[in-house]
């Protein structure tokens, strides 16, 4: 009730002055029933006030007590630590005050405070009881400082100093144990955040030290990483220590790394210009495991300010070998899927216009040659039938093209490398294809060494050079040049079949490999073309492991280069 003051008025009007007042006044009426005169007005006030400082004392004496023995359970731990010395203290002081310097008894005003600040409530009240008790007995014995320096009225001014006296221990009393209370909720707030912190702390490390992503921090500053979580280890095969010791350009790929102290150049600048936006930054690097082989790591970090006020990249990092790995299948599946859709658009062109083009012209030369013979026109007939066998020729070129295709996309064709005589297999090609050099009076001249071997797959060599061989007379004018050489060297042998004729545009010659984007040219006499040849080329020179290339020039002529490891 104490703890408010606005309690405090209401208190002293109801408790104690109201019933002191009516009690007074029922008191001088009783007295005065036997008496004529009356009672004067401050003999009622005076009698008043008394009853109202007794009453007033008496409560604050009695209540708290019976407050206390009907807390009798706590009482025991209440009184366990009663302060013994301060008691006895104001004990002493108030006797020599009875007997030697009666002044002296003020000095149990600070003991009182002290008593507030060490006791409890309980405390206070049986020490007012001991003061209570001294003083009244002091006083009515002519003892002390209230019986000796003052009048016979000495008794009111006694009960005012034991009501002060009372009022600064209660109140004293109160203040103390809330503050002690709010120190003590304090504390607690204070060892519970403590711990919070230490145990937030704690569930921090096990995560850093048990999470397979990796956490660290770069200082900008010092241009050096000041943590790296255990869990690197997991990803790289490193110590945090070893770890620790290495820079950005030590431990990612050059052009990871290039990449990294680029884009951190870039996000200095651009917090400059932004200081408060905070941004994340996502990363896929190339970074080295202790082994010396490169993983896919893919890094989230931002920019933080530490406490010294130096600049750090707060990071985290993951491995995504696994992931890039399946990204580059996937993508070597739809690169696979493309080439295939490729290829089926090429085989429906081929049969439906490449494969239809020379059976028209069969059956048209062919009822030319019945109307032709009919007139017996014999010179007539040679002509036509000469066309109709070159026709026929090149249908079966293309369909022998056309199936030695679809036996390498469906894996049919055998792949049977042997060691073979070179000059026998360019001397065969040579043989086949002169007749038709000669139509178009073209030199073909060949350097081979002589008795060389080389180990191949005889039938693909031989598809190689005919095809590079009979690509180069179409696209060669009358009278034009086309050379075979070959060269052997440590490791391999590089074939090079080179013409004078029509040469090619580089955006001609860069797809020419490629089925997807490759369309055939008429030759320097219309001759048409599928452009499979050079396709089947590539694929066989890869069975081998070697690899095809042209270098051209308009007008000047092409020159085809492949080469096939030993």
């Amino acid at each position: 009730m104490f703890t408010r003051n606005s309690q405090l008025i209401p208190f002293f009007i109801f408790v104690c002055m109201l019933p002191s007042v009516l009690t007074s006044g029922i008191l001088i009426f009783v007295k005065t029933l036997g008496r004529t005169d009356g009672i004067d007005l401050a003999t009622f006030l005076k009698l008043s006030i008394y009853l109202t400082v007794g009453n007033t004392i008496g409560i604050l004496l009695f209540a708290p007590l019976y407050w206390a023995w009907k807390l009798e359970y706590e009482n025991s731990a209440l009184l366990k630590h009663f302060p013994v010395s301060i008691t006895i203290a104001i004990t002493c002081i108030l006797l020599l005050s009875f007997y030697q310097f009666s002044s002296i008894v003020f000095l149990i005003i600070p003991l009182l405070v002290i008593l507030a600040r060490k006791g409890n409530f309980l405390h206070s009240i049986i020490v007012s009881f001991i003061i209570c008790i001294l003083l009244s007995v002091g006083t009515a014995y002519k003892l002390g400082f209230f019986g000796t320096h003052l009048d016979s009225g000495t008794s009111f001014e006694t009960v005012l100093f034991l009501l002060s006296i009372i009022f600064v221990l209660y109140t004293a009393t109160i203040a103390f144990y809330e503050l002690k209370l709010h120190q003590d909720k304090l504390q607690l707030l204070v060892t519970q955040s403590i711990n919070s912190m230490e145990v937030s702390e704690e569930r921090y490390r096990m995560l850093a030290e048990n999470v397979a992503d990796v956490i660290w921090v770069w200082n900008l500053s010092e241009n050096k990483f000041t943590y790296i979580s255990p869990s690197v280890f997991q990803l790289r095969g490193l110590t945090v220590e070893e770890a620790m010791q290495e820079t950005i350009t030590s431990s990612l790929e050059p052009n990871s790394a290039k990449e990294v102290l680029d884009k951190i150049i870039r996000i200095l600048a651009s917090n400059d210009s932004q200081p408060d936006q905070e941004q994340y930054y996502y990363d896929e690097v190339l970074q080295y495991k202790k082994n010396g082989t490169l993983i896919w790591v893919e890094t989230v970090s931002h920019l933080v300010v530490n406490a010294n006020g130096q600049m750090e990249i707060f990071g985290v990092s993951r491995n995504i070998n696994e992931r890039k790995l399946a990204e580059q299948i996937q993508k070597d599946n739809e690169n696979q899927l493309k080439e295939l859709n490729a290829t089926k658009d090429k085989f429906f062109s081929i049969i439906a216009h490449d494969l239809m083009n020379p059976f028209h012209t069969l059956i048209g030369f062919s009822g030319l040659l019945i109307s032709q013979t009919a007139k017996k026109d014999l010179e007539a007939v040679v002509v036509s039938a000469k066309l109709m066998k070159d026709s026929a020729e090149k249908t079966k070129n293309l369909l022998k093209n056309l199936l030695e295709w679809s036996y390498t996309q469906t894996g049919k064709i055998s792949f049977d490398p042997e060691e073979i005589v070179l000059q026998k297999i360019v001397q065969e090609v040579l043989d086949l294809l002169q007749v038709a050099a000669d139509q178009k009076g073209i030199e073909l001249n060949a350097e081979i060494p002589g008795d060389s071997k080389i180990f191949a797959d005889k039938y693909m060599l031989s598809a190689i050079l005919r095809n590079l061989i009979s690509n180069a007379i179409k696209y060669t004018y009358s009278g034009g040049r086309i050379k075979l050489s070959a060269e052997k060297t440590d490791n391999e042998w590089i074939f090079k079949v080179k013409d004078n004729g029509v040469g090619m545009q580089p955006e001609v010659y860069e797809s020419i490999f490629n089925i997807g984007t490759h369309k055939s040219e008429l030759g320097t006499e219309k001759e048409q073309g599928t452009g499979l040849g050079l396709i089947l080329c590539k694929e066989f020179i890869e069975k081998h492991r070697g690899k095809i290339g042209v270098q051209s020039n308009i007008r000047e002529g092409s020159t085809f280069r492949f080469t096939i490891p030993l």
